[in-house]
């Protein structure tokens, strides 16, 4: 990939490799970091080179007459870029035509702080205007329905300090391919999706193959809007899945009605709520054969409780956006589970970051 930003954006730090280099050189971090282990042969799942993020947010630089999409740069520093080519082609299009009619509409470019796109298969696009001032609803939206006429397939939220409005809607229907089989999702403007639509797709399918002859049922935290939960469904009897976010359970829910998953029961609670219910022997859970555990945790990983209550699970699938924390918490899941899978899937090409997966289940 080329981009006018390179060795000047800092979200591309990787710049001056190729990108095979690049797959190598985070593969060999990988192998080295978990050398202590016993780790089978790492899977690893490329990325496509370019137009690959289904989201991203950049800010507005105003200089006289003119704005600009800025980032930080290399040094720190916030500069101008002229082009983004790691993100959707959707997104890459509409970029600076999107920026043209704003600078020309006074009302629409004062005080705009940044603008934030998100994606889908079919090229619409959610677009977050965020501003540092205070502004009426009816004042906006007609200017807003003139960037919906003149960018069809467009909806807009605006954002300030204390409020948010959506025109017209704050939500895509994403669609998704995986084992010859298509998933569709409600995703929300603002809530936590997978950037990488391609590399989601193969963490999914690796999840499923890896999940094939696992016995008893599912349960998945930190499940989001049901990414991993709704076509895991069809490897399980029956799933249970929690999320903290509100937004997030209501999309869940709404996803396994849209995908036709009736064995899947989302819990609006946190990782530690869950645990209480299990440990307490709730009666809620009494009709499941809890066996297996699916977690995608935040960069922080797992905290001691819910480590603890992981490692009750005879099978762990962890999904990893941080190496360190997951090597962290291998040190007490792995004394008496094999490691059966391990992979590499590079949602982030250009960065230093790397997701991650592992598959353990309990000796014998």
């Amino acid at each position: 990939m080329t981009c006018s930003s390179f060795g000047k954006c800092g979200s591309c730090v990787l710049y001056d490799m190729s990108y095979e280099d690049e797959v190598q050189f985070k593969a060999e971090r990988l192998r080295e970091l978990f050398c202590d282990f016993d780790m089978p042969t790492l899977e690893i799942f490329r990325s496509k080179e370019a137009h690959f993020r289904a989201r991203a947010e950049f800010r507005i630089w105003h200089e006289g007459d003119k704005s600009y999409y800025a980032m930080f740069g290399l040094d720190k520093k916030i500069i101008t870029i002229d082009e983004c080519n790691i993100v959707d082609e959707a997104i890459s299009d509409i970029m600076q035509p999107l920026l043209d009619e704003i600078t020309k509409n006074e009302f629409l470019r004062h005080k705009l702080y940044a603008i934030e796109f998100l994606s889908n298969v079919n090229k619409e696009l959610i677009i977050t205007l965020i501003y540092h001032k205070k502004w009426q609803e009816e004042q906006l939206i007609p200017h807003i329905q003139h960037l919906k006429t003149k960018f069809p397939h467009t909806d807009y939220v605006l954002r300030r300090k204390g409020k948010k409005v959506f025109v017209d809607k704050n939500y895509l229907i994403e669609t998704l391919h995986i084992k010859e089989e298509t998933y569709q999702y409600k995703i929300i403007e603002s809530t936590f999706t997978q950037p990488n639509r391609y590399i989601n797709q193969q963490m999914i399918r690796w999840a499923m193959d890896n999940s094939e002859d696992l016995e008893g049922d599912l349960v998945e935290m930190y499940c989001g809007h049901g990414n991993f939960t709704i076509p895991l469904s069809k490897r399980f009897n029956k799933v249970i899945a929690t999320e903290i976010s509100p937004q997030s359970i209501q999309a869940a829910l709404f996803n396994a009605q849209l995908n036709h998953r009736d064995n899947i029961t989302f819990l609006a609670m946190s990782a530690a709520e869950f645990a209480r219910l299990r440990s307490d022997d709730s009666v809620l859970l009494a009709k499941y054969n809890l066996q297996n555990i699916l977690i995608d945790p935040p960069r922080a990983g797992l905290d001691d409780k819910s480590r603890e209550f992981t490692n009750s699970f005879e099978n762990i699938i962890y999904i990893s956006c941080n190496p360190q924390t997951l090597k962290r918490d291998l040190e007490v899941l792995s004394q008496d589970r094999d490691i059966k899978a391990f992979a590499f899937f590079d949602q982030f090409p250009w960065t230093n970051h790397i997701e991650c997966g592992v598959v353990l289940s309990k000796h014998g």
